[in-house]
């Protein structure tokens, strides 16, 4: 395979999606991809645009089995014309459904050609010190699983310079796709007495759903539960309160406690 320029597109609000795309890409050959991360409110709201990559790396989180709506309306836009693409999602150790099926439908839809899929674990949004769930995920052992994920594509030179010859990538998945994370607000998050303003829970937040003026509470109408805020405060001053969220976070923790591995598809 000449040397192929790589674009990746990835919705990572706790950097897992992104951790698992950057290997891959590594894998690929590729010192200088492309980096385009929607995870901000700021970046999807400038559109797609045309991309630089002759390979297009896909990446995004699993939500309750499907990919975010956010991700989803941004990746609706993107122009494939043709180019290979390699669609990644990464899930917290429960089952990824119909996430991938669904990534593939999207990226055909745009031109894409998907030449290959992978299904990684990362630490679950809801994992907390009582309730871990894949703590640590991706780990070493997932990310050289990553790197040779690219290696493994980057072998498939004929179908990577010619990607019209692929035949169908057989991914699993549903359709009609499942429900997905419902659209529902009520508070589930306490900010304790810990928290200094320093700001950075509204700087990972994707929805720009931080309150900085009212004590850095989360605005619950905007929230998607990702929990990057809590994951991302150097204080530890957010943290689940009891409710509907904390309770699913014990459910996970005692039914999805068997390390699960990474699943490739070419």
């Amino acid at each position: 395979m000449n040397q192929k320029q790589t674009s990746l597109i990835y919705f990572s609000p706790t950097g897992t999606t992104r951790k698992v795309l950057e290997q891959i890409a590594s894998g690929l050959g590729c010192d200088s991809p492309e980096i385009i991360d929607i995870t901000s409110s700021a970046q999807r709201n400038l559109g797609p645009a045309p991309l630089k990559g002759d390979i297009v790396l896909l990446g995004a989180p699993v939500y309750a089995g499907r990919i975010p709506k956010d991700a989803v309306q941004y990746f609706k836009g993107l122009k494939g014309n043709g180019k290979p693409a390699v669609l990644t999602v990464v899930y917290g150790n429960r089952e990824f459904e119909d996430a991938l099926l669904e990534l593939k439908t999207i990226a055909k839809e745009c031109g894409f050609i998907p030449v290959a899929g992978a299904a990684f674990i990362g630490e679950h949004s809801f994992s907390c010190e009582t309730f871990p769930i894949a703590v640590n995920r991706p780990d070493k052992a997932d990310l050289e699983t990553a790197a040779d994920f690219g290696r493994q594509v980057a072998a498939r030179a004929g179908i990577l310079d010619h990607p019209e010859t692929a035949g169908d990538l057989a991914v699993p998945g549903n359709f009609p796709y499942r429900e997905g994370m419902k659209e529902t607000a009520f508070a589930f998050m306490n900010v304790s007495e810990d928290c200094t303003g320093c700001g950075t829970c509204a700087e990972v937040c994707p929805k720009e759903a931080i309150d900085e003026a009212n004590g850095y509470t989360t605005m619950d109408d905007r929230c998607i539960f990702c929990c990057a805020c809590i994951k991302a405060c150097p204080e530890n001053a957010r943290s689940l309160m009891d409710g509907p969220i904390r309770d699913t976070a014990k459910r996970l923790h005692e039914n999805c406690a068997e390390p699960k591995a990474p699943v490739l598809f070419f």
